[in-house]
């Protein structure tokens, strides 16, 4: 069953007032949803946003000490969405705390089904945040032209309040006008004026700022809010098919996404040969060769982790892997591994674990039937020991990867929402903002 993206707005809207961008809503979405909270209504909104009926919250990125950017996942009919909302309980940016909840709520209104801004806090903090940002889109700069014709002579008081006398009627002078050419080249000295008028203001506000930073900044490596995902099968699967829609569908959950072939590839330049048409087709190492083998593979992955893919995590990315390590333990000949198993499966101890293991499982008769290479006993076994390997491990999924590709896709995503779902709920918990 789906659910509409009016029903999600009205209970995010119940315990808090949408900043900017509602004029189109529920029917068009221009950017983020920015929603201020006040600090005590802050679980009950992740509470509601947890019990949505039909929709998943299934990340949560806190990119300021006291913002928050929530994911939610819904279907609408057949089609995946993501509705990005980024909550605060003040507004901070750029080493500043610029407004605080009680400022951004003031009059807040009553429109259609929401709770919005008030003309004079949407003003501000539109004006405030595109020059911090240092960039002016086209809606953008409509609304606040719009804006400062609603509020007439109070808005060049508000901005001259923000930007000091000369700044503020200046900035006020090109928007009326529409001069967006020269608003947008004084930007940087209106970033300077901005700040500078603030510390004039409130001198002590940078510490504001920066001293509850050290904690979020530790959290964020702490618990990463990426995913690490690797994608296990014998050839003909459809490893790469699959990493592909995963890619395109499950980007807006992310920040971005990155894709990895067998390892980090931090000694490597990127692999750009075509795929192995004979993966048994040359000898297996000698057994020193092959001992050198699992130790330069042992240093990549670890410190390929730490120096790529644990970065990519804290920046919020979808880390995919097409093979990994594990790989090496199911099918030794293809990686022409010569030495003794058990050292192989003690070298493992050691190499970082992804947050799931997907593995496509394909009948024998069906990969022999796409690789001909493989001899169909030698499927058999491969087979067999993917699986024994997904039976070892507690966050291994097996997918039936013989049914049509669109049912694989949405299976694997169905889990992978899953699991996104139930770990933003654990550290919601563990944060103690819900009760």
């Amino acid at each position: 069953m789906g659910v509409s993206l009016t029903e999600i707005l009205k209970v995010v809207s119940h315990s808090s007032c949408i900043l900017h961008g509602w004029q189109g809503l529920p029917e068009h979405l221009l950017s983020d949803l920015d929603i201020v909270v006040a600090p005590e209504d802050l679980p009950k909104l992740e509470a509601n946003l947890l019990n949505l009926p039909n929709v998943q919250l299934v990340n949560l990125l806190q990119h300021e000490s006291t913002c928050y950017y929530f994911v939610l996942a819904f279907r609408e009919g057949k089609q995946l969405q993501f509705l990005p909302l980024d909550a605060a309980v003040d507004y901070r940016r750029n080493g500043r705390v610029w407004f605080s909840a009680d400022e951004l709520l003031i009059g807040r209104r009553r429109w259609k089904e929401f709770w919005v801004a008030s003309p004079e806090v949407e003003f501000k903090y539109l004006l405030v945040k595109k020059v911090l940002k240092g960039a002016v889109p086209e809606h953008s700069a409509e609304r606040l032209k719009e804006l400062v014709e609603e509020l007439g002579e109070r808005a060049q008081e508000l901005a001259m309040r923000l930007l000091g006398n000369q700044a503020g009627e200046r900035a006020i002078r090109w928007v009326r006008t529409g001069d967006w050419e020269m608003f947008r080249r004084r930007i940087p000295e209106l970033q300077k004026t901005l700040k500078r008028q603030k510390l004039r203001q409130d001198p002590l506000n940078s510490f504001r700022f920066w001293l509850p930073e050290i904690k979020r900044i530790w959290r964020r490596w702490r618990y990463p809010t990426g995913l690490f995902i690797v994608v296990l099968g014998p050839d003909g699967a459809g490893k790469s098919t699959l990493i592909g829609h995963l890619e395109a569908d499950l980007l807006g959950a992310f920040r971005r996404t990155a894709r990895f072939h067998l390892m980090p590839g931090l000694f490597r330049r990127k692999d750009n040969g075509g795929p192995v048409t004979n993966p048994h087709g040359k000898p297996p190492r000698s057994f020193f060769a092959s001992l050198f083998k699992l130790g330069y593979y042992l240093l990549d992955y670890i410190l390929g982790y730490w120096l790529k893919v644990r970065p990519a995590l804290v920046k919020s990315t979808l880390v995919l892997f097409d093979r990994y390590y594990d790989d090496l333990l199911v099918d030794p000949r293809r990686y022409r591994y010569g030495g003794p198993v058990w050292l192989a499966r003690f070298v493992a101890r050691f190499i970082p674990k992804p947050d799931l293991f997907i593995f496509l499982d394909l009948p024998a008769e069906v990969a022999h039937t796409r690789k001909p290479e493989i001899p169909l006993e030698e499927a058999r076994k491969l087979r067999e020991r993917y699986l024994e390997l997904a039976r070892s491990l507690p966050n291994a999924r097996v997918v039936d990867a013989s049914r049509p590709l669109g049912e694989v896709v949405a299976e694997v995503e169905s889990i992978i929402l899953y699991h996104m779902a139930a770990r933003t709920e654990q550290r919601i918990r563990e944060m103690g903002l819900v009760g």
